[in-house]
Formats: structure tokens, C-alpha cells, sequence
């Protein structure tokens, strides 16, 4: 089996989730190099995260690049690599071109 190595953004839409209506937004994680068979044990993985955030009632989008094999929660934050894009459906490529220019340098 191939590795899957794309970048996956969700859309926007799914991004806002039901904060429109009293809901919350969610948040999208995603990771690169683990083998469909044998997992991530002796592999170098990419991890990322994708979100919304409300800061002083103005919306952005932040995306984050963390390594290896912790989930991001348990990722000491200082190794976490976070941008922040404007609130918008444009930012969605930009996400994922910033994203790949993280997992390429972290896998080559």
C-alpha cells in the first residue's frame, strides 16, 4: 500500500460547523507518514491542525504543524509552528501551500 502524503483541508463551511446557531466550530487534524499496514513506528510523521478562533470578536483561521508522534494536545507547545490566516474561504489554499512547504522541509 502507498503512503499518503496530500495535505487535506476541510472547506470552510465545515470549518464553521454550527457556530452560526450556538454551535462550535471544529477543528480539522490531519498527519502524513504513517503506513496503512504497519502504522507510524520507525517513520518520521507530520502532523497538523486546522481551526477557527475568536479573538476580540473577529474571526481567524490558524493552522499549526507539529512532528512525530505525540497528538497535539500532548506536543509541548514551543515545537508547535502556528500561522494565522485571515478569515476567509481564499485562505484555504494558502493553508495548505504553507502546510506542504512544513511537511516538505520536515521529510526531506
Amino acid at each position: 500500500m502507498d503512503i499518503d502524503m496530500d495535505i487535506k483541508v476541510p472547506r470552510f463551511d465545515w470549518l464553521i460547523g454550527g457556530s452560526r446557531i450556538g454551535g462550535l466550530y471544529n477543528r480539522y487534524f490531519g498527519s502524513c507518514g504513517t503506513d496503512p499496514s504497519k502504522g507510524c513506528f520507525n517513520r518520521k510523521i507530520f502532523n497538523y491542525s486546522v481551526w477557527i478562533e475568536k479573538v476580540d470578536e473577529e474571526e481567524i483561521i490558524k493552522a499549526a504543524a507539529y512532528y512525530g508522534m505525540n497528538s497535539f494536545d500532548n506536543t509541548p507547545k514551543e515545537e508547535i509552528e502556528t500561522k494565522v490566516f485571515e478569515f476567509e474561504e481564499e485562505s484555504l489554499p494558502l493553508i495548505k501551500q504553507w502546510l506542504e512547504e512544513k511537511r516538505d522541509k520536515y521529510l526531506s
